[in-house]
């Protein structure tokens, strides 16, 4: 492994001495276009690209890691119409998802067929420092998803699965080390036999992050298994786990851990009919010390859910299913409750004639916490194969469930003015988008989506701050998302772009949001790569910091068949900007970085 200096100034050197090693341009063999992957989230069962009548993304994290992108929050960028950022400090604080000019509460993320994010559960822990490289697949799914995800699906659906095992007994390990004493490894194992696959990595980081008091470290651990009981039945389980440690610049230690167990069942009934069973368990234990005093959160859950896909005919298929969520929430502040919710849920998809796909979905749930909700989508899909375009369209509704917080605190400290009020509802949407996709020769597609979102019974705090209410006022999250990736030189120079323009959108995000790169192999050894990321003036809804275009420069060698050397420079140009300020408080983002490490395949 290679060791670099820190700071700054002379780590450099190392890693740009290791782009040097690679040899002249050399022939390559001409490649073919890889297929259209299959897509999980939009319908939460496999079916065609083709026949999917949502916006979705879906992201490789082999090829990411190939690109040195290795935290999810960056990985995400790459998805138009999603801003992943921090807006409370470097690697190691809490995460921030935008969909659609929505926020973190607006989004929910699923791992293994599990949800993890809810109202009480918000996503910013798991995008603190979330790995891409223990996942086998990440799609984005985008617009109100309400109808088959329930609450906190207003923006969008994260969609997450641990590698399943494949070939023979195999593993690797990486190590890296680079600027501001950061050092990480990841190590990596699997294998199937002829009824049995299985999965197993594990890792560990450490970095001082460009600033004082900013210490991070964190190991986490995924694991898969997998086999075939009989013709009919396959069964697995899962399991994920991460500890991590932030210093909140000297104010705050932030501890985070937390667990996810599945178990799941498959079973091909027939050939018309498809039954899935899912189970799950997870905890989320957050600690916070500082000079005000301590803070923390207790989280468990456990949820089963049953989804069944019955082909009705040739042409139209009926998925439904069913689930229970039972979950017990405590904080320091004297929240302590515990709560179930239920609900079923039915979709149709029909193909109506060639190449024309129309779904419909209705779900209805139960909070025992405060009531029920109703929620349903439209959607259709066209494409027109003489000129390889695709047309989509949808409208749906989702909402946002009142935390038990939001609901039910009431603290016996005088010095806590604030209190739950019970008679909140939850906020409540309504959103449509209209897109086009259009391949151009054989290896360029572009993709554009309109997208409109109203958001009504926005729950938010009192003027006086003494409580949370509904505002009987409308907020509009609206705008355009653009994709665009290909390849030339028989795939020799690959491309990508991830655009956003926010017309409208909530706490106040950039109206212009980019993330585009272009990586060239010059040989079948070696990758040269640029990216850059650019956000417009933003606030984030606290006070206004000035635009930002950040770039990166990477790199790796494959010296023999089990090794390959990589190196990366982040914030290549050194630019000096801020995540966020509140209260006249800017938190400072990271300056440039050089990385490099080495992956030895066994």
């Amino acid at each position: 492994m290679l060791q670099l200096p820190t700071p700054l100034r002379g780590s450099c050197r190392s890693a740009l001495a290791l782009v040097a090693l690679f040899a002249p341009f050399s022939a390559r063999a001409e490649e073919q276009p890889a297929p259209e992957p299959l897509i999980v989230s939009a319908l939460r069962v496999p079916q065609a690209a083709s026949t999917v009548t949502s916006a979705v993304t879906v992201l490789d994290p082999r090829e990411l890691e190939a690109r040195g992108i290795l935290q999810l929050r960056d990985a995400l960028n790459d998805a138009p119409g999603v801003i992943s950022t921090s807006t409370g400090g470097q690697t190691g604080a809490v995460g921030s998802l935008f969909i659609r000019g929505t926020t973190n509460v607006h989004s929910q993320v699923v791992i293994d067929g599990v949800r993890l994010s809810d109202a009480n559960t918000p996503l910013g822990n798991l995008l603190s420092a979330s790995r891409a490289y223990d996942v086998g697949s990440i799609e984005i799914l985008r617009g109100p998803q309400g109808a088959i995800y329930g609450g906190e699906s207003i923006g969008g659906v994260l969609w997450m699965e641990t590698p399943h095992g494949a070939g023979n007994p195999h593993g690797s390990t990486s190590a890296e080390a680079g600027s501001f004493d950061s050092f990480s490894t990841h190590s990596m194992f699997q294998g199937e036999t002829a009824n049995l696959s299985y999965y197993l990595s594990g890792g560990y980081e450490e970095t001082a992050n460009d600033g004082p008091r900013e210490r991070f470290h964190q190991a986490n651990t995924a694991l898969r298994a997998e086999g075939e009981i009989d013709t009919i039945w396959t069964v697995g389980t899962t399991f994920r786990a991460a500890n991590n440690f932030y210093d909140d610049h000297g104010s705050s230690d932030n501890a985070f851990d937390s667990e996810l167990a599945t178990l799941y069942a498959t079973g091909k009934i027939s050939d018309r009919w498809t039954s899935r069973f899912h189970a799950g368990f997870q905890q989320e234990l957050y600690d916070n010390d500082s000079s005000y005093g301590n803070y923390g959160t207790d989280m468990r859950a456990a949820s089963v859910s049953t989804d069944q896909e019955i082909a009705l005919s040739q042409n139209i298929r009926l998925l439904a299913g069913a689930y229970l969520h039972q979950d017990s929430y405590q904080d320091t502040n004297q929240t302590d409750q515990a709560h179930r919710h239920y609900g079923i849920h039915s979709a149709l998809e029909w193909d109506v004639i060639e190449h024309l796909t129309a779904t419909a979905a209705l779900r209805w749930e139960d909070y025992d916490a405060y009531g029920d909700e109703f929620t349903w989508r439209f959607g259709s899909v066209y494409n027109l194969e003489a000129t390889d375009t695709r047309l989509r369209g949808g409208i749906g509704t989702s909402f946002r469930a009142p935390s038990y917080t939001e609901l039910f605190f009431d603290s016996a400290n005088p010095d806590y003015t604030y209190k739950g009020n019970p008679n909140l509802t939850a906020e409540t949407s309504l959103g449509y988008d209209f897109g086009i996709e259009q391949k151009i020769g054989q290896h360029h597609i572009v993709d554009a989506t309109w997208f409109r979102n109203n958001i009504h019974h926005a729950i938010d705090y009192a003027d006086d701050w003494s409580t949370s209410i509904n505002r009987p006022n409308q907020s509009t999250a609206d705008g355009t998302e653009l994709g665009l990736r290909g390849s030339w030189l028989e795939s020799a120079l690959n491309y990508r772009l991830a655009w956003t323009y926010l017309h409208h959108s909530l706490s106040d995000q950039p109206r212009n949001a980019a993330t585009a790169s272009v990586d060239w192999k010059p040989t079948t050894k070696s990758l040269l790569g640029i990216g850059a990321t650019h956000l417009s003036d933003r606030a984030w809804g606290g006070d206004p910091i000035g635009a930002y275009t950040v770039a990166r420069l990477y790199g790796s060698y494959q010296l023999s068949k089990k090794v390959k050397f990589h190196a990366r420079i982040e914030n290549a140009f050194d630019a000096d900007y801020r995540l966020s300020s509140f209260y006249g408080t800017a938190i400072k983002a990271s300056g440039a970085g050089c990385y490099a490490g080495v992956t030895v395949d066994w």
